[in-house]
């Protein structure tokens, strides 16, 4: 019997673009999917098969810097989404409830307020790494010898923010319970052995890999014909605001036997690079999955999108964390042999070429590499995602 899902999803292409397959199969089996997220996402959305439902988001708003410097002010920011979601579903149809809620991490008070508002099932969705009692990744982004610390001070006044968010729709919950209770059931988008203690996760974590799509809306891209092997250089779509290191890329790669793709997202336009020497390209947007599949190696700041996505493909990394959330990854990627990390007050057009070139000629990388692979091709995909929504749906119900 065909379901009714909907997808609580800010507009940040990191975790919109993770889940749009899924929605294309889950309206392929014949459910119906509704997706709230912001304006600038509701294209993607639509082309994906879902009804796209709007709400007025001020995420693109932020200061995109300070993003990747303070993380309390990302969970502020991410707290305020919430609010904004909340209040545009206050006018949803009561006789058109949704069999499922699906919704975001990053916006989990969202989510998970308006399951029990609603008394609705709940699944979350998590394309980065996973937290339980043996794994904090918030300690993670703050404490990086992993020890566990008290949370700073701050914590007392998210806690008040999300008390008067909840009460406000009528939630009556404890604050602590709606932001670090693990969940009924989650989907994440990696494979186990990425993920931190991977084997300390228990069924209520659906570790299905990267869930990869068409995504037309990114246009084409075709290897080059000289041959050169391929790098791929990208910062991801959000923290992206780093045109001296692009320029540096220019600089280090222009007659260096590679052919380099860049990307730069709305950070910059392509055009302040200058004119570019025959072997690299540079590009707004580019679809990073169809260019690492010939890559030998992909710079970039450690979003997991682009992290899974390449090692999807077998391609080993580069790494220049750009905020202590990226750090997490990029330590990850060096404990498992797949590339190198490089701290970003630390690089040089040398030492990036240096990087490159040694990640491409290490076995043990490559090695690695290749089987971390094998484990994101047999942890399941769009497939697994959307058999493990829908099983859980059918168990609960």
């Amino acid at each position: 019997m065909a379901k009714h899902f909907l997808f609580l999803v800010h507009p940040d292409h990191g975790h919109v673009i993770p889940n749009l397959a899924v929605v294309t199969e889950l309206v392929r089996r014949g459910n119906r999917v509704s997706y709230l997220t912001g304006d600038m996402m509701v294209g993607i959305v639509e082309e994906a098969g879902a009804t796209a439902l709007r709400y007025d988001s001020k995420y693109r708003d932020s200061d995109f810097l300070e993003l990747a410097r303070d993380p309390l002010y990302l969970l502020s920011v991410l707290l305020d989404e919430s609010a904004d979601m909340l209040a545009a579903l206050e006018s949803y149809p009561a006789d058109d409830l949704p069999d499922m809620i699906v919704y975001d991490t990053s916006i989990l008070y969202a989510g998970r307020i308006l399951a029990r508002k609603w008394n609705r099932p709940a699944t979350q969705l998590i394309p980065m790494f996973a937290s339980n009692a043996n794994f904090s990744y918030l300690n993670a982004i703050y404490n990086s010898d992993g020890a566990e610390q008290s949370m700073p001070n701050w914590v007392d006044d998210m806690f008040a923010r999300i008390s008067a968010l909840s009460g406000a729709h009528g939630v009556d919950v404890p604050p602590a319970e709606l932001w670090w209770e693990i969940q009924d059931f989650s989907i994440i988008n990696m494979p186990r052995s990425f993920q931190y203690v991977g084997d300390s996760f228990d069924e209520r974590f659906a570790f299905v890999g990267p869930c990869l799509g068409e995504r037309n809306f990114l246009g084409e891209w075709q290897p080059p014909a000289s041959g050169l092997p391929v790098a791929l250089v990208s910062f991801g779509a959000v923290f992206n605001e780093y045109p001296d290191f692009f320029q540096m890329c220019v600089r280090t790669f222009t007659d260096v036997p590679w052919h380099v793709v860049i990307t730069v997202a709305d950070g910059m336009d392509p055009a302040d690079l200058g004119p570019l020497p025959p072997n690299i390209e540079a590009h707004r947007w580019m679809p990073h999955y169809k260019v690492l599949q010939h890559a030998s190696v992909a710079v970039t700041h450690g979003g997991m999108g682009t992290v899974m996505e390449a090692l999807h493909s077998g391609c080993p990394m580069v790494v220049v964390p750009t905020s202590s959330i990226d750090a997490v990854a990029a330590r990850r990627i060096e404990e498992l042999n797949l590339g190198r990390a490089i701290p970003p007050e630390e690089v040089t057009g040398e030492l990036l070429l240096q990087a490159v070139l040694e990640v491409a000629g290490s076995e043990v990388i490559q090695r690695c590499t290749g089987e971390m692979q094998k484990d994101l091709h047999a942890s399941g995909g769009t497939l697994r995602a959307a058999d493990e929504l829908e099983k859980y749906l059918l168990r609960i119900t």
